[in-house]
This record gives structure tokens, sequence and C-alpha cells, in this order.
């Protein structure tokens, strides 16, 4: 068997006749930076969640004093899934939480749809009593996105005109 055996010239010549490694070489980082940059866009794109998805709905409200119940009717936009959303009630600067599992047990059912009505009962629930000049605000509050759906300020259904045009006198 024959071996050939390279020796000091032929490692000079081989080291000399290196034209086409340079070629080579910035083929191969050219083609290393594009497979970085377009892996690291891919990983940016797939991980964005993008924007949360609040339900959008049109809530009438009034209160009675009398009886202590501030009302929440649904009077348009989408239905809400009792379990997906609360109702925080501000009075003089106090916060109550009425939970999902109130609004269900209000509603009988697992949604809030056109037409529903909630009965907040502020002094059997939290034990205030509410009276005219009380400051109410109240805010439906997405529950998995923490969002506020919509944010409402409540004064006495008495003194509270129904929405229409009326003739002068």
């Amino acid at each position: 068997m024959l071996k050939k055996r390279i020796g000091l010239s032929g490692l000079k010549k081989l080291i000399k006749n290196s034209d086409a490694v340079s070629e080579v070489m910035g083929e191969v980082l050219l083609t290393s930076i594009a497979v970085l940059l377009v892996s690291s866009i891919g990983i940016f794109i797939s991980t964005y969640d993008g924007a949360t998805d609040i339900p959008h709905t049109q809530v009438k409200e009034w209160m009675n004093e009398g009886t202590d119940i501030i009302y929440l009717e649904h009077s348009g936009g989408e239905f809400l899934e009792t379990e997906a959303f609360e109702i925080a009630v501000n009075i003089n600067g106090t916060k109550y939480i009425y939970p999902p599992a109130s609004i269900y047990s209000d509603l009988n059912r697992s949604n809030w749809q056109l037409g529903d009505r909630i009965e907040i009962n502020t002094s059997s629930n939290w034990g205030v009593d509410i009276k005219d000049e009380d400051e109410i605000k109240v805010f439906l509050i997405d529950t998995p996105s923490k969002q506020t759906i919509q944010y409402l300020t409540i004064s006495s259904g008495e003194n509270v005109a129904p929405a229409g045009v009326y003739p002068t006198i």
C-alpha cells in the first residue's frame, strides 16, 4: 500500500492555494445571518399575543334609594358570560364587588342577554343604605383581561327623565 506523504512543501502549497475558501466562508456567513434574522422575526411574531378582545355592551342604570337597589339592564351589544365579568361598585369612595356567582344567581343562567336586568341590593349584600346624594360609580370588569367593559355613574331613578324629545312649555 502506497502512502503519500505530504511534507512541509506540500502543506505550503495547500495553504497558498486557498482562492475558493474565502467565497465559501462568505456564503456560509451570509446564510447563517439570514437564518438568524428570519428565525428571530418568526419567534417575535409567534410570541405576540395581540390585542385583548373586550366585549362591547350597552347598559342602562338606575337606583332606588327607598329599597337600596341598583338596577343594571342590558340594552344592547354583545352577550356577556356571567363567569367572565364582575361588577365593582364604588359608593362614596368605598369599593364593593358583586362577583360572577352573584350575577349568575341573579340571572338564573350563564349569560347576560339583551333585556336582562341585574338587581344589586346594597343593604343585604354589603350593609350599605344608599341615598339620593350618594356618589355611586359602577364598573363592569372583564375578568380574563382585567379591563373595564363599561363605566357608569348612577343617580336616583326619580330624578332622571327618560330619553326623548320633549316640547317646551
